[in-house]
């Protein structure tokens, strides 16, 4: 992650995420606090020095390109995300990913499989470092397993790492599997 993104008192984070779930901003740039007037209008800040912190931030991220300010021809400025401004929301959003625990399991062991070519070693760490964080089993080397659906985060691990999902990982789901006490007592099933 790039340097200053990545402290707790920044406020990068919530700016970037904000910008993204709402697609863009667009304000009237006729006073010279505009970015204040977005502040207030977008975040949840209600003391002054939140406003400027955030407003200060703001302005950083457009020197730093994370940010796109555009003059329309109407004198109001949009403000959305740049190509580097997408690649730190996809580092934040993989940050914060999770597998989603159903109430009840339905039987089945979902098996990942990959063999990532030694040229590709740093993507294939961080690969395996991301399914352990995720609470994924290890059973071998480059085999891990889970009790639930992990598939939609496999494909975004593989756009984030650009590894091709078809090529390099197989998954599967199976009833049977090796260890199967000692997985029920990792994941705590019954």
């Amino acid at each position: 992650m790039p340097r200053g993104f990545s402290s707790k008192n920044n406020h990068t984070k919530e700016i970037i995420l904000t910008i993204a779930q709402v697609g863009c901003f667009l304000i009237a740039a006729t006073s010279p606090y505009f970015l204040h007037n977005i502040v207030k209008r977008y975040f949840k800040t209600t003391n002054q020095k939140g406003l400027r912190e955030k407003a200060r931030r703001l302005y950083y991220l457009k020197r730093k390109r994370i940010v796109n300010f555009e003059k329309l021809p109407d004198g109001s400025i949009k403000i959305t995300l740049s190509q580097n401004g997408q690649k730190l929301l996809r580092q934040y959003k993989l940050d914060e990913m999770k597998l989603q625990r159903p109430r009840n399991w339905d039987g089945y062991w979902r098996v990942i499989i990959y063999d990532i070519p030694t040229r590709q070693r740093r993507a294939s760490n961080a690969f395996r470092l991301k399914l352990r964080q995720l609470g994924l089993y290890q059973l071998q080397k480059s085999v891990w397993v889970s009790p639930f659906e992990c598939s939609a985060e496999l494909d975004f691990l593989c756009a984030i790492f650009g590894l091709n999902m078809e090529s390099v990982i197989y998954y599967f789901k199976t009833k049977e599997i090796p260890k199967t006490k000692e997985l029920k007592s990792f994941f705590k099933l019954a």
